[in-house]
């Protein structure tokens, strides 16, 4: 059986499938950069997700967290670990993933995670840091 992580591209399956020919003379470190720019893609689409919207699997995604119950404190802790539990679940590519929260720059209602995780890409690994703003219920890759 084939890992899917070893070949050239470390993009997911259908980028991989709708991916146009790229020239020969690539730089050592582009395998690299797609595989980052693609994982970086599938943990938007990830933590946009909520859990029940996939038939395939139905924990998919992150839980809404607009419970007002909840104190600011508790609420950023829940969804850091939250974060953690569906990345090392659903991305592959992924592990040793730690997730700490980020100063809010002035505005309280956003929430900034720092992302820092080994990548499997091929035969090789990497540390990566990704920083996620959580803004207006969506998440978004800053780096």
């Amino acid at each position: 059986m084939t890992d899917y992580r070893g070949g050239t591209q470390g993009g997911r399956l259908f980028e991989r499938l709708t991916a146009t020919e790229q020239p020969d003379s690539q730089d050592d470190e582009s395998p690299f950069v797609e595989s980052v720019e693609s994982i970086k893609r599938h943990l938007v689409e990830l933590l946009n997700s909520h859990p029940g919207h996939s038939e395939c699997a139905p924990g998919l995604g992150l839980l809404d967290f607009n419970d007002a119950t909840l104190g600011v404190l508790d609420l950023k802790l829940n969804i850091q670990r939250a974060i953690r539990q569906c990345i090392e679940r659903f991305e592959p590519r992924v592990r040793s993933v730690e997730v700490e929260p980020l100063p809010h720059n002035g505005d309280p209602l956003q929430l900034r995670f720092q992302v820092h995780a080994t990548l499997d890409i091929g035969r090789e690994s990497a540390e990566t840091t990704i920083d996620l703003l959580l803004n207006n219920k969506r998440y978004q890759c800053l780096n």
